[in-house]
């Protein structure tokens, strides 16, 4: 098993070619650049992919993907892709470091106390 300082390295690699990915099939799809997008567009349209994971939850009560007779992927696993591709995207246009700041929240988060907060959700 590899050491955690040799995963880091791969995490890093792996996320920043998936971000590329993303980021040029938007440029493709001509999603960028688009000069009247402001953040909070973005905040939203991210807040919309978690939405249609609700929805999808409530019409299909599983996690399993579930296709269309066109072939589109649907579903909670699917709606958790779309969150994933959305977020990589905007940090892309961005410029922020996922893999660095999921580190420095990580560590922060391990130094918490349980159920921290108080609240019970």
């Amino acid at each position: 098993m590899k050491n955690i300082n040799e995963e880091e390295g791969f995490r890093e690699a792996a996320f920043r070619i998936m971000g590329q990915e993303v980021y040029e099939n938007c440029l493709k799809k001509e999603w960028d650049p688009d000069p009247t997008r402001t953040f909070g567009d973005e905040i939203a349209l991210l807040h919309s992919e978690v939405s249609e994971a609700l929805e999808a939850w409530r019409d299909f009560h599983t996690f399993e993907t579930h296709f269309t007779k066109e072939g589109k992927p649907v579903g909670v696993a699917s709606e958790f892709a779309d969150i994933l591709i959305r977020l990589m995207h905007y940090a892309h246009v961005h410029r922020i470091d996922l893999v660095k700041e999921f580190d420095t929240k990580m560590a922060y988060n391990r130094t918490r106390p349980v159920r921290h907060g108080g609240k019970a959700l």
